[in-house]
């Protein structure tokens, strides 16, 4: 077996990382009981000692002996509820779905005592009760938002951060593997892949090369002191997969992980379901599922019912402005355009294309400037209200005949289109490749990743209004610019 040795400076002890999340945990134990606690006085103030009115007869020593006996009571929910598991942490919604959970649990588990000592002459105060509840969950999730960001910063310093080895090196270990080296706040530094079929030594991704056999997984992840073993099921020989499967990692001192196999196909999620002790994966139908579902409404129902509500006088007089100056032409103009879950609808825009008189250059300047800022897109505010467009996602499409590969056809149609998206991005964000920009953000959508594209296409839209910068456009849309609704041309599969 060919040995690759690794520079020096890689070397991390795998009980550094240990360390490391030992004291993540003790730390956030520290602020989790500093929040509990600081919630509960903060109700008190508000609720009884004045800010809020309050006749009550008040026993200050049995409010202090709940704020006390609250402590752990609150933190022995949040670890039954996983929240001091690394599985649960620095990554999703879990852990902000636990700590609700915990905080209610707490709450009742403190009315049950109240109960059950038979505090007689205390009667709890039921809006001191409400607010401690509302307040420790926004304290303890809002404190463990901003440790996911302090973490965040130290994982680009390799702190906090797994050693992996990916067992087959096929397409689905690759993806994997670029997944993770393309986001440096993942916590996986892959350092190699094992393989059945690849020569040993030969290069994967980058300077990433298979560095042995399946077989000598515990030998080389001593070696490379590794801390998670990665096994892509459909990229090992079966024979390999059982002896996988089956050996202590534990005792090796890594965590051994299994990936289903269809990584590259699916920008859905999977959720892992028991029928009568079968463990199943179930394929969600949609990618954005459950809290994140909720989160991705609110943020168009909210925002974007908002702004339809300020901008309809604005629209109005767009639309008369454009009737007054082709009364025989339409205001709007529809194009069907494939939705989510491959439903088509139609999709709404200013007809801002030219009646011949314009079209010979002596009238036009509103169609142009409403292109220019895009603005044209305004009517597809109503397109999100009624589920069809998201404010923020790919790329709207006629059609997918352009595209080839049914994995990417499927995984385009796993969320809906927006009227603004990732290939706005022009910055570093953006790679080369658009439709890798659109995938990427289906795959890692967060309702943190539409904020900023959000917030960029408002800055680029006032820039546009009140300077005049002309619009950048994508080569495909200066080809369609101008083309009457019935021409061929616009049956091409990118729209704008």
């Amino acid at each position: 077996m060919r040995k690759i040795e690794l520079p020096t400076t890689q070397k991390i002890e795998s009980s550094a990382i240990r360390r490391q999340w030992r004291a993540l945990i003790i730390a956030l134990l520290v602020l989790d009981a500093m929040c509990v606690l600081g919630s509960l006085a903060l109700a008190y103030l508000i609720r009884i000692d004045g800010l809020i009115p309050y006749y009550a007869t008040v026993n200050d020593a049995a409010y202090r002996k709940l704020v006390i006996l609250a402590m752990p009571l609150f933190l022995a929910c949040f670890a039954i509820l996983g929240l001091y598991q690394r599985d649960n942490l620095l990554g999703g919604v879990v852990e902000y779905k636990q700590v609700v959970k915990g905080c209610i649990a707490g709450l009742m588990l403190l009315v049950v005592y109240v109960v059950f000592a038979r505090m007689d002459d205390f009667d709890p105060s039921r809006g001191w009760l409400i607010l401690s509840g509302a307040l420790s969950i926004a304290m303890v999730g809002t404190m463990r938002f901003l440790v996911r960001r302090v973490v965040y910063r130290l994982r680009e310093m390799r702190w906090l951060t797994s050693r992996v080895l990916i067992v087959g090196a096929n397409d689905q270990g690759v993806a994997i593997a670029k997944q993770w080296m393309s986001n440096p706040h993942s916590g996986m530094q892959v350092v190699g892949f094992l393989d059945d079929f690849k020569a040993v030594g030969s290069v994967v991704l980058d300077n990433i090369r298979v560095i042995g056999r399946p077989s000598a997984l515990d030998e080389l992840s001593r070696l490379y002191h590794v801390d998670e073993v990665i096994v892509v099921s459909t990229a090992v020989a079966w024979e390999s997969f059982g002896e996988l499967v089956t050996r202590d990692a534990k005792a090796q001192g890594y965590t051994l992980r299994l990936s289903p196999g269809f990584y590259e196909m699916l920008t859905t999620g999977v959720a892992v379901t028991t029928k009568t002790f079968v463990p199943l994966l179930t394929i969600n139908e949609s990618r954005i599922v459950g809290i994140d579902a909720f989160l991705k409404w609110l943020l168009d129902y909210g925002l974007g019912g908002l702004l339809a509500l300020v901008s309809l006088p604005f629209g109005l007089v767009i639309a008369l402005t454009l009737k007054l100056r082709n009364p025989h032409a339409p205001v709007l103009t529809r194009t069907r355009i494939v939705g989510r879950s491959g439903r088509p609808f139609s999709m709404l825009r200013f007809n801002t294309r030219p009646s011949l008189a314009q079209q010979s250059g002596r009238r036009g300047k509103l169609e142009r400037w409403l292109r220019m800022t895009g603005l044209d897109k305004l009517p597809q505010l109503w397109n999100v209200m009624r589920g069809q467009m998201s404010l923020v996602g790919p790329r709207p499409r006629a059609s997918l005949d352009r595209v080839t590969d049914m994995h990417t056809m499927h995984n385009l149609q796993a969320v809906k289109p927006g009227i603004v998206g990732p290939w706005m991005r022009k910055d570093h964000h953006a790679s080369s490749d658009p439709l890798h920009d659109e995938l990427s953000y289906i795959r890692n959508w967060q309702i943190w990743t539409d904020l900023p594209i959000l917030f960029e296409a408002v800055v680029k839209l006032f820039t546009r209004m009140f300077r005049g910068n002309k619009r950048p456009s994508h080569p495909v849309e200066q080809e369609q610019e101008w083309l009457p609704s019935d021409d061929k041309s616009l049956r091409k599969d990118i729209l704008y």
